[in-house]
This record gives structure tokens, C-alpha cells and sequence, in this order.
């Protein structure tokens, strides 16, 4: 899988969330109150990542997904060319060490507008930069329930708003590689990302559509991107609304760099949709 992205392509192929970015992702804990004061202090303990993301999960192994109930999740469209998306595995910060639960994939509803570029083309030989995808969305449904338990496995809520913000703070969590053709990571990784302004994003990208796709970029200092493995994960706001699905970044068929300008599916304008398969 990640080496046909290394050949070809772009997170438009990626295959290639309640507590929310920033809220609530740190735990106080105090020494025991019969320590020596000279070492009684204050310890910040970070939450595992999957705690501050729990509708996070695998989805399939080569791509991220969104708990919107026990039996749905919500993922991208392109994660099925490369997947048959047979599996999720939820409520785990690491996929090698045993924990999380399974689920198997009971049936995959794709959005009827879904289209992506001509992914199977060399990108150096036609000098294709990105290949975006639009109306980049699937539905999976599971084959028996998921024990959301309110701490590790979550159902996000689903946003309805047709536009967001400039500025809006952000955020995703996902087992993608961390550089281009690279392998996915076992350790579940976050990034902090912020809306970007309409104009800057319809210059930068020609492919650019805001009615189903929603531009963000990593905030300072890290500039947090996407790469090979996140599509499909779940871009939440503060409060847990899902807001966008992973579908493709500025200049992936070539690289995953930080400061790029990453696309997600903008969930609102897929919400009839979702509701009419879901009843959600």
C-alpha cells in the first residue's frame, strides 16, 4: 500500500476527536498529601491521545475513521480503492499491543457524488501535484455494536453548519506515516490544525470546491500536516463536532510536508446523506 504511494500518489488516495483538540488533554495529579512538602508538587500528566480522540479509530488498516454511533462509522470514499475496509479497530492509543476492540465491516455505502483524480498516473512523469478527491465520503457498517463507554470510544457529534470560521481551532487524530512512503505508525498521533481563509486556499489549490471541502493548516509552532494512512480520520472543533473527513493535501503526490495545506470532506454538506442511510 505505501509503496504504491510512494509511486503514485496522493492523500487524495490516502489509503497512501469527545474531548477535542486542546480541551480537556491533560490530567492534574497531586502528590499524596502525606509527602514530604519539599516534594509535594503539582504533575501535569498528559491523556493518551485515543482519550483526547476516543470516535477515533482503524479503519480497514490503512486508514482512520469516525465513531458516529455503535454500528456506523464515517471514513473516506478513497479508502476503498486500495482496502475492502473489513475491519475497525476502536478505543486503543496502539494497534500492536492487544488492546481496543474489533469489529467487522457488515456493509460500505459510498457517497454517489464521489470522484477522485487520476490517482494510477506517475506524478513526476505528468507533473500532478495533488489528486483531489470530492464528496470524499463512506459509511461502514458494523457488524455488532461498539461498547462506547464514554471514555475511549465515543460517538462524535455530527456539525450541520455550512460554513466554519476562519481561525477555527481544529483538530484530527490518526496512525498515518509520519513522512512520505513511510509505513503507518502503531502509535496513535494528533494534529493541531486551524480553518483557512477561503481566498488563500482557492490560490493555492484550483481543485479547491468549499461546498464539500473544508481547508485547514497546521497551527504554530509544529504546523502540523497530513500524510499517507490519515485519510478517512475525523477533523473535530473544540466542543467534538465533526467537522471534516481526511481526503488530501497540497502537493501530496510528492510529499508530506509541515505547512501544507491539508482537505477535508466538509461533513455538513454530506449530513442529509449520512442521516438518510443512518437515520442519524
Amino acid at each position: 500500500m505505501h509503496a504504491v504511494w510512494s509511486c503514485v500518489c496522493a492523500l487524495a488516495i490516502l489509503a497512501c476527536v469527545s474531548a477535542a483538540p486542546g480541551a480537556n488533554d491533560i490530567q492534574q495529579v497531586t502528590k499524596a498529601p502525606n509527602a514530604p512538602a519539599k516534594i509535594e508538587e503539582n504533575v501535569v500528566v498528559a491523556k493518551p491521545v485515543n482519550e483526547q480522540y476516543p470516535h477515533a479509530l482503524l479503519f480497514g488498516g490503512t486508514c482512520g475513521g469516525t465513531i458516529i454511533s455503535p454500528t456506523w462509522v464515517l471514513t473516506a470514499g478513497h479508502c476503498t480503492l486500495f482496502s475492502g475496509g473489513r475491519y475497525v479497530l476502536a478505543g486503543t492509543n496502539n494497534t500492536d499491543d492487544g488492546s481496543g476492540v474489533t469489529r467487522h465491516v457488515k456493509r460500505l455505502i459510498i457517497h454517489p457524488l464521489f470522484t477522485v483524480g487520476p490517482y494510477w498516473l506517475d506524478a513526476t512523469e505528468f507533473n500532478i501535484k495533488q489528486v483531489a478527491a470530492r464528496w470524499d465520503f463512506l459509511l461502514a457498517e458494523l457488524s455488532e455494536p461498539l461498547p462506547l463507554d464514554g471514555k475511549t470510544m465515543v460517538a462524535a457529534k455530527l456539525d450541520d453548519q455550512p460554513s466554519l470560521p476562519e481561525g477555527l481551532n481544529v483538530g484530527y487524530a490518526g496512525y498515518g506515516t509520519d513522512h512520505f512512503g513511510g509505513y503507518m505508525r502503531s502509535d496513535m498521533h494528533k494534529m493541531e490544525m486551524a480553518v483557512q481563509p477561503e481566498e488563500v486556499c482557492k490560490s493555492a489549490l484550483p481543485e479547491y470546491r468549499s461546498k464539500d471541502m473544508v481547508c485547514v493548516k497546521g497551527r504554530p509552532p509544529r504546523f502540523d500536516s497530513a500524510c499517507s494512512g490519515d485519510s478517512g480520520s475525523g477533523l473535530v472543533d473544540e466542543t467534538g463536532r465533526l467537522v471534516g473527513i481526511a481526503s488530501w493535501v497540497q502537493n501530496d503526490a510528492r510529499s508530506c510536508s509541515n505547512g501544507a495545506l491539508v482537505i477535508f470532506s466538509r461533513v455538513s454538506s454530506a449530513r442529509e446523506w449520512i442521516r438518510q442511510v443512518t437515520n442519524i
